[in-house]
């Protein structure tokens, strides 16, 4: 829904389900080839494997 992504999600754990949704999108085109798909999804997974840490940093501290 594209109103949906025009939209900030207000947590750290809705940012990371939108770029795990966005790297679904750029699975197919990357093993056909396509070069942009493919180092766009290189970036998804650096700022998905940051906002995962982000994720526990948080739930660590409400565990508290």
């Amino acid at each position: 829904a594209p109103q949906v992504r025009s939209q900030q999600p207000a947590s750290k754990y809705g940012q990371l389900l939108g770029v795990i949704e966005d790297m679904g999108r750029d699975i197919r085109p990357t093993y056909a080839g396509n070069r942009t798909s493919a180092e766009r999804l290189k970036r998804s997974i650096v700022h998905a494997r940051i906002l995962v840490r982000e994720c526990l940093m948080e739930c660590e501290r409400s565990a508290r």
